[in-house]
C-alpha cells in the first residue's frame, strides 16, 4: 500500500508526507485489506503487532548504524508473493 498508485496517485514514488493528511487536517486512513501481508478481519495475522514492533526496531538500528545512499539507475521494485522479496535485488 505504501507505493500503490491507486491509493497515492501518479507520483506515488515521491516522498510527500502531506498526502497522508485530509483536507480537515486529520490522518488519512486506508482499509487494512490493501496491505496484503497481514490481511484483515477474522483472518488477520496474529503476529501483526509483533511484526510491526520488530520492523520499527530493525529500521531504527539500520538508520542509526549505516549510511544509506541511492544508487542511480538501479531499479528495485516490490514483488507480490507470500514471502515479500524485491526484484532486481543483488
Amino acid at each position: 500500500m505504501a507505493r500503490m498508485e491507486e491509493v497515492w496517485g501518479k507520483d506515488c514514488l515521491k516522498f510527500r508526507p502531506e498526502r497522508s493528511i485530509t483536507e480537515q487536517g486529520s490522518m488519512r486512513h486506508e482499509p487494512a485489506y490493501k496491505f496484503v501481508p497481514f490481511n484483515c478481519g477474522p483472518r488477520t495475522c496474529l503476529g501483526k503487532g509483533i511484526a510491526f514492533a520488530e520492523l520499527r526496531e530493525v529500521a531504527i538500528t539500520v538508520l542509526r548504524e549505516f549510511m544509506l545512499e541511492i544508487v542511480e539507475g538501479h531499479v528495485v521494485e516490490p514483488k507480490l508473493s507470500i514471502i515479500l522479496q524485491m526484484r532486481n535485488n543483488p
